[in-house]
């Protein structure tokens, strides 16, 4: 039979896949290949194959599965025929990543199947079904073992390898100061960043990192906005806190000038002159050192009097006024 078939040859293969397609190709002389008894519901052909240009093959992709046999023309009395029998294919698949499949918080790593068309795709997470998942692809966000299961024309259905995503969580920075943020020329403020395993640390200054500062804690003297980054040294995920802003809102003025106190060294309390703010809404505030308030009191007079269940040691008096500190003095409990 002057007649070859790139998938079938009648006495080489006689089964092939639903979805496949069928070619007879033309070699030399003018034949015909026709139908005789297939499938119900299949569609049956009769083309002629000659070295025509547009006639020199024929394609057939079967519809129905069963058992299809034909006739080749004018040689069909030489017993010039096939069959062939259309079967439902097993299903198959495999999924790959597009890249890295450890990341930080806020990552993600997109799956997608390999070759092969399914009429139907249903990604799972640890074995279960990912609500709407039934794409061809998946973007994963989340830690777990990713696979897909998939269902060809036959209803045939087939699970994928998988892959194993790792999401590690970010830092959680924050910053908390230790006493009062606005402070006078010459003070400074305590800023803590929280502790957590494996953390390093950066401050930054006004979006600029400050050299060498890597501590848990930075005291500063000056105004600005300070943040710390922090990075886990296993994981190299970071994240940068929110901004704390140190105020710098008033000079350190002489003792003599607006307010003294006296006795001051004092074993008892202390008598602060206020008579240059008894006329405006003013408060003074006492602070140890490491910025911790101890006493708030109002002023109502010329003489405010303060500090007598301070234990021995050296304290700041700040007067706040107007929501800024107006002047700061030292005193010192014996």
């Amino acid at each position: 039979m002057p007649l070859s078939n790139i998938f079938l040859a009648c006495s080489e293969r006689n089964f092939f896949h639903l979805g496949d397609t069928i070619k007879w190709q033309w070699v030399n002389g003018d034949h015909t290949t026709t139908s005789l008894t297939i499938p119900p519901g299949a569609t049956p052909w009769d083309k002629v194959i000659s070295n025509d240009p547009g006639n020199t093959t024929y394609k057939y992709k079967p519809s129905v599965l069963g058992t299809y046999n034909y006739k080749c023309t004018p040689h069909f009395s030489m017993n010039m025929q096939g069959s062939f029998t259309v079967v439902c294919p097993t299903a198959s698949v495999s999924i790959s990543a597009s890249g890295p499949t450890t990341f930080c918080s806020g990552g993600s790593v997109s799956l997608s199947k390999g070759s092969g068309s399914f009429d139907s795709y249903q990604w799972q997470q640890n074995g279960l079904n990912i609500i709407g998942a039934t794409n061809s692809s998946y973007n994963a966000t989340a830690s777990g073992s990713y696979s897909l299961v998939v269902t060809n024309s036959c209803g045939n259905s087939a699970t994928s390898n998988s892959i194993s995503v790792t999401s590690n969580p970010t830092p959680k920075p924050k910053v908390t100061p230790t006493g009062p943020i606005s402070i006078c020329q010459g003070q400074t403020a305590t800023l803590t960043a929280n502790t957590a395993n494996n953390i390093t640390y950066q401050w930054i200054k006004n979006n600029s990192n400050i050299p060498g500062a890597t501590n848990k804690t930075l005291v500063v003297n000056s105004a600005g906005t300070y943040k710390v980054k922090e990075t886990n040294s296993v994981t190299g995920c970071t994240k940068t806190s929110v901004a704390v802003k140190v105020n710098v809102t008033c000079k350190e003025f002489p003792e003599s000038d607006l307010l003294s106190a006296y006795p001051n060294p004092t074993s008892d309390y202390f008598i602060l002159n206020t008579s240059g703010f008894e006329n405006e809404i003013a408060f003074v505030n006492v602070y140890d050192l490491t910025g911790k308030l101890l006493q708030h009191e109002m002023i109502t007079g010329e003489a405010t009097m303060l500090g007598s269940s301070l234990s021995a040691g050296l304290y700041l008096a700040k007067i706040e006024s107007d929501g800024e500190m107006k002047q700061v003095i030292k005193l010192v409990k014996k």
